[in-house]
C-alpha cells in the first residue's frame, strides 16, 4: 500500500506544479492519499492526474540553462557550477551531472499507465447526469481522454528523444514497470538506434491521428488548455528527430532516415501555414512569447525572479553573480553588417578591433549584453575597474553577461517577477531544420519535389527577420552559423556539434575580452580564460549510469568502461 501512496503522492505535486504555472491548465483534482490505487484508474477526475504527472517529466529549459556554459558559447561563473565537470573532463558513468536517464523512464512509464488503464476510467457519472439532452459534458470528457491518449504518445516520443540523443540505443518499453524494481528491467535488450528513431516517429504519427489542428481552431474543443500538446508540436517534433536521425552521428550508429526524410517532416510544419516568424527577435525570449505567432511548444514556469538575479550585470544590487557568462567565442561569431552586405567579424581589422560592436548582427544586442550597452537605463561597464568589470566580485570573467531571456523590467530590489515560458521549439528552428535537410538532401537551390522552398530561401526568412542580408549561397559552415547565432542559449549547440560530429570543437580554448580605459578610448584584447576537454572517441554519447549498467548487464557505450 505503501507504493499506492507514494504514486498518488507524486501525482497531486506534479499536479500542483503543473497548475501554479497559469491558473487555466491543468486544474486536477486533489486525489486523497488512502485512495486505492486501482480506483483512481476509474476516476476521470483522477486518472487526469496521470497525464500532467508525466507532462512534469517534460525537460526544463531554464534550468539546463547552465550547461550552454559546457559549451563554446560560455563560461559560468560558479566554479561549484556542473558544467566545469565537463569542461575538466572528469563526468563518467558513476558521476553525470546532467544525466536525465531516471526522469525520463519514469515519464515513459507514467504515460505507459495512462494508456494501459485508459479504458477503465468510467464516465457514468458524467452521463447519468445529461439534462434536455445536453450532453456537453460528456463529450467533452469523452474527446479528453481521446486527447490525453495523444498527449501521452506524444511525451513518450519527446522522452525517447531526450534519452537517444544522448545515450543512443535504449530499450523500447511499452509495458507498465516499476522503475524502483531491478528485477522489472533485467533481460530487457537496448533496441537499435535505427529503431528507437522509427519508434519515435511512430508515437508522433499516433499523436498527430488523435489530436488534429482542429483541435486549436474548432470552438468545441476552446476547453482544450493553452500549454497542452497541439498537432504543430507533435510535427515539429517529428521534424527535429528526424533532422537528428539523419545527421552523421547518428547514421553511422545505425539510423536509416535519410535528409530527405527530414525535409519532408519539416516541410508539413511549414504547409500547415500556421506559425510564422516574430517581426521581432527580442519579443520571442520576452514576457509574452508564447503568443508570438512563433511559438510551437512551449512550457510555462509562472512568476519567478531567479533567472534575472542569477544573471543581471552585477551593478545591480540583488545580482548574485551566479551566471551563464557568454564568450568571446561565441560573440566573435556574429557579422559585421555593411551596408548591403555583410562580413565576419575579424580581430585583425582594426576597425572591428577599435569599435568590435559597431553594425553587428542585431541578435548580438538581443542576446548578449556587452560593454557600453545599457541595460536597465544604466550603461553597463565590463572594462576593468568598470560597474560590472573585474576586479568586482562574481562579475563575469569573459566581459560579458547573458541578455536572452532575462528580463530587464524586474526590479531586485524591491523583488519584482515576471512570467518566463520557455519555448521548446520554434518557428525559426523548424525553418533552420528544413535549410539543413533540404541542403543536405538537394543543395543549396533544389526543390524536386515542389515544396515551394529551397535551403537557401528558408535560411533568408531567418536572416531577413534579423535585419541581416540575404545569402545568396550555402554552405555547411553558413548553416552551422546561422543556428549559432539564431539558436544561441536555446538549448541547441550542445547537441548540434555532437550530431554533426564536430564535438572536438568542445575542447577549444574559451576566451573572454579583457577590456581596458585608456583616456577617453577603450583598448579590446581577446584572452584565453580557460582550456577544455573533449574526448570524441567517446563523449559524442553520455556513458549509460552505471547503476543501470549493473541491473540489466548491458554493454557500455564505448569508451565508457562496463
Amino acid at each position: 500500500m505503501k507504493r499506492n501512496h507514494y504514486i498518488i503522492l507524486l501525482i497531486v505535486l506534479a499536479a500542483s506544479s503543473l497548475a501554479s504555472c497559469k491558473k487555466d491548465f491543468l486544474d486536477v483534482k486533489k486525489i486523497p492519499a488512502d485512495m486505492p490505487i486501482e480506483l483512481m484508474y476509474k476516476r476521470y477526475d483522477y486518472i487526469q492526474g496521470i497525464v500532467w504527472n508525466a507532462y512534469s517529466y517534460m525537460p526544463d529549459g531554464f534550468a539546463w540553462l547552465d550547461m550552454e556554459a559546457a559549451t563554446d558559447d560560455a563560461y559560468h561563473t560558479n566554479v561549484n557550477n556542473r558544467s566545469h565537470s565537463y569542461n575538466y573532463g572528469v563526468w563518467n558513468q558513476f558521476d553525470n551531472p546532467e544525466g536525465t536517464w531516471t526522469d525520463n523512464f519514469k515519464g515513459i512509464n507514467q504515460a505507459n499507465l495512462f494508456l494501459k488503464h485508459k479504458g477503465e476510467v468510467d464516465l457514468s457519472s458524467i452521463s447519468n447526469g445529461i439534462v434536455n439532452n445536453d450532453s456537453v459534458a460528456y463529450k467533452r470528457a469523452v474527446n479528453n481522454l481521446r486527447f490525453m491518449e495523444g498527449e501521452c504518445h506524444f511525451l513518450k516520443a519527446l522522452f525517447y528523444f531526450e534519452l537517444v540523443k544522448r545515450y543512443g540505443a535504449v530499450p523500447i518499453i511499452d509495458q507498465v514497470l516499476d522503475y524502483n524494481q531491478p528485477s522489472t528491467w533485467r533481460g530487457l535488450p537496448r533496441n537499435s538506434v535505427d529503431e528507437c528513431f522509427r519508434y519515435i516517429a511512430s508515437l508522433c504519427d499516433k499523436a498527430a491521428v488523435i489530436i488534429p489542428d482542429s483541435v486549436r481552431t474548432s470552438s468545441s474543443t476552446s476547453w482544450y488548455e493553452s500549454g497542452r500538446i497541439t498537432y504543430g508540436a507533435i510535427k515539429a517534433l517529428k521534424a527535429r528527430a528526424l533532422l537528428y536521425a539523419a545527421s552523421p552521428l547518428y547514421k553511422d550508429a545505425g539510423s536509416t532516415f535519410t535528409w530527405a526524410d527530414a525535409a519532408a517532416a519539416a516541410r508539413e510544419v511549414i504547409a500547415m501555414n500556421v506559425f510564422n516568424l516574430d517581426a521581432s527577435y527580442a519579443n520571442v525570449f520576452g514576457a509574452t512569447n508564447v503568443a508570438s505567432a512563433e511559438a510551437i511548444f512551449f512550457r510555462r514556469h509562472g512568476n519567478q525572479n531567479g533567472l534575472e538575479r542569477n544573471n543581471f550585470p552585477i551593478v545591480f544590487e540583488g545580482s548574485n553573480g551566479n551566471s551563464v557568462t557568454p564568450s568571446q567565442n561565441y560573440v566573435d561569431e556574429f557579422e559585421v553588417k555593411t551596408g548591403a552586405t555583410s562580413i565576419p567579424f575579424d580581430w585583425n581589422n582594426p576597425v572591428h578591433a577599435a569599435n568590435p560592436y559597431s553594425n553587428r548582427d542585431p541578435r548580438l544586442a538581443a542576446s548578449v549584453v556587452y560593454n557600453g550597452a545599457t541595460f536597465k537605463s544604466t550603461t553597463i561597464q565590463t572594462y576593468f575597474g568598470g560597474n560590472s568589470g573585474q576586479p568586482k566580485l562574481n562579475t563575469t570573467k569573459t566581459g560579458y553577461y547573458l541578455g536572452k531571456h532575462v528580463n530587464p523590467t524586474v526590479d531586485l530590489l524591491n523583488n519584482t517577477t515576471t512570467t518566463h515560458q520557455w519555448l521548446y521549439i520554434r518557428y525559426a528552428e523548424v525553418l533552420l531544420n528544413y535549410a539543413e535537410a533540404m541542403y543536405n538532401a538537394y543543395g543549396a537551390a533544389g526543390d524536386p519535389l515542389g515544396y515551394g522552398m529551397t535551403a537557401l530561401q528558408a535560411i533568408n526568412r531567418v536572416r531577413t527577420r534579423a535585419t541581416m542580408p540575404a545569402l545568396t549561397d550555402l554552405s555547411t559552415d553558413a548553416l552551422v552559423h546561422e543556428r549559432r547565432v539564431e539558436l544561441g542559449f536555446e538549448g541547441h549547440r550542445w547537441w548540434d556539434l555532437r550530431r554533426w560530429k564536430k564535438g572536438a570543437l568542445l575542447a577549444n580554448p574559451i576566451r573572454s575580452i579583457s577590456i581596458t580605459l585608456n583616456g577617453a578610448n577603450f583598448v579590446y584584447t581577446p584572452t584565453k580564460l580557460e582550456d577544455r576537454v573533449f574526448d570524441q572517441s567517446k563523449m559524442n554519447w553520455y556513458p549509460i549510469p552505471q547503476a543501470e549498467i549493473t541491473k540489466t548487464g548491458w554493454e557500455q557505450n564505448a569508451g565508457w568502461g562496463n
